[in-house]
């Protein structure tokens, strides 16, 4: 699924502004936008509120996501609104799942003043997803004030939801992950949000989050649209002010080992890259990945990154036999290939681990 951009997101924010110019206007007229008359500037208003009119009510089209690789794609398939966000960490998988499930509001730059302006507070206000403790993490906070837990995969994914739009009737039994999924009610709208962890090369992650909101109905779907095409800046800066939170939560404790050990590794990515182009031999790989591996077990290694030597090890030590029964087949066997593309993805996750891991005992 691709994202799609919401065309009714500016349409709303230029009728904003023309009808800010406009009602400016009927005061002080803005000359430099050849608006000099008070007649001029009370149709600038009103083409302002019939472009805001426009861009709620611009269609909001049903969508699905195929295939469905994640477990958002699961547990909300079928969406009109949407957002999707990502950012690109050094750390492992297992270091940005805990910042994700640690990260709290004041790490998220704009978090607090883009929530009151959301929901204005004075004085103290119960804790919620708007009005977190400094002290706490955002989404326990979020799931203990009515998000629930969608789904989990530790390492790789996580899937929080609630219902807006409309209230649950009073006495109805509390929602629960089959219930959100079972619910086609109109008037309701299911909100799902995703953090999704995508091991790449070289110890770095892919970190996206998306947003999906289903409206249950065409009353849903206005009522929610009006809203989504004015918050939606503020709820993108959100994103990604959360994204990088996690990111510098993920890196900040990462020692300064692990950059020794991706130097000793940097000659077998090189290696490894001029055989992808066809500019390196087999062999130059096989004997890159022996030397550094011998380095590696005689060097003196901080304790810190234990984790990381052992996990490059495994790294090289697919490698090696990998290339070596590639030859041994002929290089021109495009099964052998095939299968040696298929070790090489297999040790890169090793890899990406390894430059990444702290032995945090």
């Amino acid at each position: 699924m691709t994202a799609t951009w919401d065309w009714g997101v500016p349409l709303v924010y230029a009728g904003l502004a023309a009808a800010a110019a406009g009602l400016f206007s009927l005061v002080w007229p803005l000359r430099f936008l050849w608006i000099r008359r008070r007649s001029s500037a009370a149709a600038v208003a009103l083409a302002g509120l019939a472009l805001i009119a426009a861009g709620v009510l611009f269609p909001a089209p049903v969508r699905s996501s195929t295939p469905r690789t994640s477990r958002l794609d699961h547990v909300l398939p079928e969406f009109q609104f949407h957002e999707v966000h990502e950012t690109r960490i050094r750390a492992t998988p297992r270091e940005v799942f805990r910042a994700i499930r640690q990260v709290t509001a004041p790490e998220i730059r704009y978090f607090r003043l883009l929530t009151w302006i959301r929901s204005p507070r004075l004085g103290s206000a119960r804790p919620s997803i708007l009005a977190p403790p400094p002290d706490r993490p955002v989404l326990d906070v979020a799931l203990g004030t009515g998000f629930l837990l969608l789904a989990q995969d530790p390492e790789r994914e996580i899937v929080i939801g609630t219902l807006l739009c409309r209230r649950l009737p009073a006495g109805a039994a509390g929602l629960t992950p089959a219930a959100f999924q079972g619910l086609w009610d109109p008037g309701f709208c299911k909100a799902a949000m995703n953090f999704r962890i995508l091991p790449e090369s070289g110890g770095v992650v892919r970190l996206t989050t998306e947003t999906r909101i289903l409206a249950l109905g065409p009353a849903a779907e206005r009522r929610f649209a009006a809203y989504w095409r004015v918050v939606y800046p503020g709820s993108a800066l959100i994103r990604r002010s959360w994204l990088e939170a996690i990111r510098r939560r993920s890196e900040t404790h990462r020692p300064p080992c692990l950059d020794g050990i991706a130097a000793y590794l940097r000659p077998v990515d090189e290696a490894l890259a001029g055989f992808e182009k066809e500019e390196v031999l087999a062999d130059t790989v096989i004997a890159q990945s022996l030397l550094v591996r011998g380095k590696l077990e005689a060097a003196s290694i901080d304790p810190e990154c234990a984790d990381a030597r052992r996990e490059s090890l495994v790294y090289l030590n697919h490698l090696i036999p990998g290339f070596q029964a590639y030859l041994g087949r002929g290089a021109r066997d495009k099964a052998a290939r095939g299968e040696l593309d298929s070790i090489v993805r297999r040790a890169r996750v090793h890899e990406a681990q390894a430059l990444g891991s702290v032995d945090r005992r």
